[in-house]
């Protein structure tokens, strides 16, 4: 057989140029580089993150953007409660005067009692997908996520305005909306292990506070525990033991199996309120609480923690009853000091009273109760006479200076926002920019590359053709001078 080796050649050549303009033609039809490990295994790798993070970035500036719509919701609602507590501060101050009569109070009133009307609306209504922006106890705290990886977070809190003259009670305080067996409790944060105080760890962000009052010849809490365990349960109030207080529930802290250094104490479960309830000093708290012994003695302890500057009050300190001892249900009541915003923490545990080195116990609360959040403010004000126009006046301008604060805080919270998305421009342009190097397609590049190849595979289709003409000569030659041999 002949062989014609010019032809093979072309058609290697040919078999190699016409894989190159299908890679070519892949990349101009995606418009990326690298569609395949087989291009690029590293480069396909690095497109995928830098897409992933720029996908994440951008997500992360629409959530930023429905961030500072919220805010922005929240802060024209203040605006309007602000305009028209301005106008009922002008009415009361002209009701206050004594050149008028009641009569004319009256008609001012009129308009007082309009204004109170649209306060009182813009509080109840103001919504942002759901939420009610402006009624809850404790101010509300929405986390954004504002970047693309996680903990990347920026919080928006929603001050909160009262002025509809409602009742509420610390929430969740009974327990009584969990189910009994319950390991977790709504309004609660529990920690189901050891807790040592005099501020060796931490509650709710601040040190433990100081205990003054160990029991017998304890070295406290910072003895060590070889083992034990925790655990925290709504139990029913139920026979001899239920609370004469009443209630069906209560919480049950317990420590089992405990192993501690003779005559240590060892604290735990705690228990920490998510809600911080804003008390004025005189305002009074109670709590009702029984505690059990069990390898050993009980030591239990109850506090409030200021969450604005870490101090605390303490609300009970006890140790006792050895054994399988139970006391009787008791109350505790105790005045705040000072003004803060407050959230409950309660510690059980357990002391080794007769240094063999076995300890548990339990602690059962319940009725947890706080100063109700009571505002009989606008709608309860008048200014149909000169004294009541007097106390409007005062409570007026209470509001007023809530309101003010409320804004502020949304102001700061608007422009850490407005910096964070400006951030996230840059960086996504920069995203956009790395990814476009790595991934992306480059045109001209690749336009070039297609018309070499589609030039190649011409010249080499010519070269074939040329090749099989000459064959054909040769053959022909061969055919003529046939005779000749």
């Amino acid at each position: 057989m002949q062989v014609n080796p010019t032809a093979l050649r072309a058609l290697e050549t040919l078999r190699t140029n016409q894989r190159a303009i299908g890679r070519t033609v892949e990349v101009l039809a995606s418009g990326q580089r690298v569609n395949s490990a087989a291009d690029d295994a590293a480069r396909l790798d690095l497109g995928r993150v830098m897409t992933s993070q720029y996908q994440g970035v951008m997500t992360a500036v629409s959530n930023i953007h429905d961030g500072l719509s919220l805010i922005q919701t929240a802060e024209a609602a203040l605006d309007s409660i602000g305009q028209s507590l301005q106008r009922m501060r002008e009415l009361a101050v002209q009701a206050a005067t004594g050149t008028l009569n009641d009569t004319q109070r009256g008609h001012l009133g009129a308009e007082y009692q309009e204004r109170q009307s649209e306060v009182l609306a813009a509080i109840q209504t103001t919504k942002w997908n759901g939420y009610r922006l402006l009624r809850e106890l404790s101010p509300t705290t929405f986390d954004v996520q504002a970047g693309a990886d996680a903990n990347q977070t920026v919080p928006i809190k929603i001050p909160q305005v009262y002025a509809d003259g409602s009742q509420v009670g610390f929430p969740n305080g009974d327990f009584e909306s969990a189910t009994v067996g319950a390991t977790s409790v709504n309004g609660w944060t529990v920690n189901n292990s050891r807790v040592r105080l005099d501020g060796i760890d931490q509650i709710g962000g601040w040190p433990t506070p100081v205990d003054t009052t160990k029991p017998g010849p304890s070295g406290g809490d910072a003895v060590a525990m070889s083992s034990g365990q925790f655990s925290t349960t709504v139990v029913a109030n139920t026979g001899a033991g239920s609370n004469p207080a009443g209630g069906a529930k209560s919480l049950q802290m317990q420590s089992t199996g405990i192993s501690v250094t003779g005559y240590g104490i060892v604290h735990g479960p705690s228990l920490i309120s998510n809600t911080a309830v804003p008390m004025k000093a005189g305002d009074s708290v109670s709590f009702d609480w029984k505690a059990q012994g069990g390898a050993d003695a009980y030591d239990v302890y109850a506090y409030l923690l200021n969450v604005g500057n870490g101090s605390t009050v303490k609300l009970l300190d006890a140790t006792g009853a050895s054994g399988a001892m139970t006391t009787n249900w008791a109350t505790v009541t105790t005045s705040v000091p000072v003004d803060g915003n407050y959230k409950f923490v309660f510690i059980a545990g357990t002391f080794d009273a007769t240094g063999g080195t076995a300890a548990g116990a339990r602690l059962f609360i319940d009725n947890i109760v706080a100063p109700p959040q009571i505002n009989p403010t606008l709608n309860t004000t008048d200014i149909a006479s000169a004294p009541g126009a007097v106390k409007a006046l005062a409570q007026v301008d209470r509001e007023i200076a809530q309101v003010l604060a409320a804004r502020a805080s949304l102001g700061a919270s608007l422009h850490r926002l407005t910096h964070a998305a400006d951030q996230l421009a840059v960086h996504s342009a920069n995203l956009a920019s790395s990814r476009s190097t790595a991934v992306q397609a480059d045109y001209s590049l690749a336009a070039g590359e297609l018309i070499k190849g589609q030039t190649l595979e011409t010249a080499v289709l010519l070269v074939l053709r040329q090749a099989h003409d000459l064959d054909k000569t040769s053959l022909k030659m061969i055919q003529a001078n046939e005779g000749l041999f």
